[in-house]
């Protein structure tokens, strides 16, 4: 089989003499068996076979799906990547002819690839596949936190930077000035900061940013670079969802927390059957909780 764009050359095309009844013969008899093992017939479900490997019409689907082609894509898309699925599967089973995967390294690698593979498997199995999310679940917990379940508010703020407090105390008066905020961020260090979500800051620093109207100027924050004011520009209060706003949001959180619990179970499980033996010692000396052994 040939899927790539170069066209073959047939043995029966013209050549520099003319060939004998036999030579014809001879080369019709290995044309028909060339065409022959490209074209031999394959199962419903396989679309290529290379070597003993075979090439299911699900596993090209599936590549060509993870490409998230456009609607407009070639219709040589399905050739092309088989090609490509082709390509690689020559490598690889060269690559174990040749014996590379008993070197160590490529060993080590091997095994650690299997081991990550096998583990999320598993998981999949005894964890993902076992975490369901109702919408009777999701109704619950909304009526629950009703109060609790918000858009959180955001402010849009310009920092201004001042080298220190005697600085700070000489220009603080023109800060609240029309402009005067824009000319010492042109003078001193700032510029725009963007939107601060309410909950993303530390506790201390709440006050400067929310619960004040736009146009204010808040500070100071006294900082490694410098003594910190803040102007705010724009100022939006949050505000409560809607069952119907919030439900993808609930979705996704009770499915994470019943997944960790879940996972959590399980290790417990896993830990509850199995001996463990820990050298203490060893550990203790990588921890540098003891000194090394005297040689």
């Amino acid at each position: 089989m040939n899927f790539s764009s170069s066209p073959v050359r047939s043995p029966l095309s013209s050549s520099s003499r003319p060939l004998g009844g036999k030579a014809v013969a001879v080369l019709v008899a290995a044309t028909f068996a060339l065409t022959a093992g490209c074209h031999q017939t394959l199962p419903s479900n396989v679309v290529a076979k290379v070597g003993p490997r075979e090439i299911s019409k699900e596993s090209l689907q599936k590549a060509i799906t993870e490409m998230h082609l456009p609607s407009s894509a070639p219709a040589s898309v399905p050739s092309d990547v088989l090609n490509r699925i082709i390509d690689s599967t020559l490598i690889s089973q060269e690559a174990e002819r040749e014996g590379l995967a008993s070197e160590p390294a490529l060993r080590k690698k091997i095994e650690d690839d299997r081991d990550r593979i096998l583990r999320r498997a598993l998981i999949k199995k005894e964890v993902d596949d076992k975490v369901k999310v109702t919408d009777a679940d999701i109704k619950d917990y909304f009526d629950k936190h009703r109060q609790e379940i918000k858009q959180p508010g955001y402010v849009k703020v310009r920092q201004l930077i001042l080298p220190d407090q005697k600085t700070a105390n000489r220009i603080l008066s023109s800060l609240h000035r029309k402009k005067g905020f824009s000319r010492a961020i042109a003078k001193f260090k700032g510029g725009p900061v963007g939107k601060i979500f309410e909950g993303t800051v530390p506790p201390q620093f709440t006050k400067f940013f929310f619960g004040v109207p736009a146009g204010t100027v808040t500070g100071p924050i006294s900082l490694k670079d410098g003594i910190h004011y803040f102007k705010v520009d724009t100022s939006e209060p949050g505000k409560l969802l809607s069952f119907d706003e919030a439900k993808a949001g609930i979705s996704q959180f009770l499915t994470s927390r019943k997944k960790q619990d879940l996972y959590q179970k399980f290790l417990n499980s896993l830990r509850a059957k199995t001996k463990i033996s820990i050298n203490q010692k060893s550990l203790a000396e990588l921890m540098g909780a003891a000194p090394p052994a005297k040689k």
